[in-house]
This record gives C-alpha cells, structure tokens and sequence, in this order.
C-alpha cells in the first residue's frame, strides 16, 4: 500500500517540479517523461529507505539484545 501512495505524490510532485524546471530552463514540459521519470525515483527512493531501515533495526536489535543490560 504505501508503494501506491509513494506512486501517487510521486507523479504529483515530479510534474509540478518538471514543469517549474522545463519552465525556468525554457525546455518543452513533456508530461510523460516526466511521469515516468519521477515513478521510477520515487519508487527506488522508498524501496532503498525501507531496506536500509530494515538493516539498521536488525544491527540495532542486535547490539541491545547482546550488550548484557
């Protein structure tokens, strides 16, 4: 579920941002390369958060639970 919702601000998010960047760079705004461009950062962005979290937690986990406390 939360892979449908990072899609979703994705595509809002990397349209208003390319058109602001096509805009101000005085390049032609093509919605569909910008759609998909932002999708697939997006989507890479919230998959590497996760497992770099997921990571984190387990070392931490590990640490607490050995440390003898």
């Amino acid at each position: 579920m939360k892979y449908l919702v990072v899609a979703f601000w994705s595509i809002i998010l990397g349209n208003v941002l390319g058109f602001i960047v096509g805009d101000l760079s005085e390049q032609t705004y093509v919605p569909l390369n910008v759609t998909i461009m932002a999708l697939v950062v997006g989507e890479v962005a919230a998959f590497l958060i996760t497992a770099i979290t997921k990571s984190a937690n387990k070392k931490v986990g590990n640490i607490k639970k050995g440390s003898g406390n």
